[in-house]
């Protein structure tokens, strides 16, 4: 596991829930597996490429979903709360890409959205370097994982070349 590529996970998972859905981590833990999940799947393309998974308790799910779009938790829809979990996935994706290659260009797959319980093992089927975080967020557990076909490396390391 590449401590760069885990740090900038934590990072992104850990600003976007507090800028974007105003939920500070309850730090950083690892549970078991829960049950009663749901998963968010995408891969990227660009250098490096890789892919991307995201599990999230439903409770937490509801939750976040509500906090994001300002609703009432009984409101929601299970198809608006699958939108809000694609977009966060998105947007962790996103975070964790540009902080790893800012001067590339990616492209995300269209996220592939699950109510079904999806093991983590799908990201760590690719051969190259992991990161897994753990979060209590939202009343649940949020599980984001991160698999590239390449090595990691900082900008500092880069330069060391």
């Amino acid at each position: 596991m590449s401590d760069f590529l885990q740090s900038v996970l934590r990072q992104s998972v850990e600003e976007v829930l507090e800028k974007m859905f105003f939920i500070r981590s309850l730090g950083d833990t690892a549970p078991e597996p829960p049950e009663n999940e749901l998963a968010v799947h995408l891969r990227f393309d660009g250098e490096p490429s890789g892919s991307f998974l995201l599990r999230i308790t439903r409770d937490a799910a509801r939750s976040i979903s509500a906090d994001f779009l300002g609703a009432e938790e009984g409101e929601l829809t299970p198809q608006q709360v699958g939108e809000v979990i694609c977009e966060l996935a998105n947007m962790i994706c996103g975070s964790v890409l540009s902080r790893v290659e800012s001067a590339a260009t990616f492209r995300l797959s269209p996220p592939q959205f699950s109510d079904t319980e999806a093991p983590l093992g799908e990201a760590a089927e690719l051969p190259g370097q992991s990161a897994t975080h753990f979060v209590e967020a939202g009343g649940g557990i949020l599980t984001v994982a991160m698999k590239t076909e390449s090595p990691v490396c900082s900008t500092a390391e880069k330069r060391a070349f």
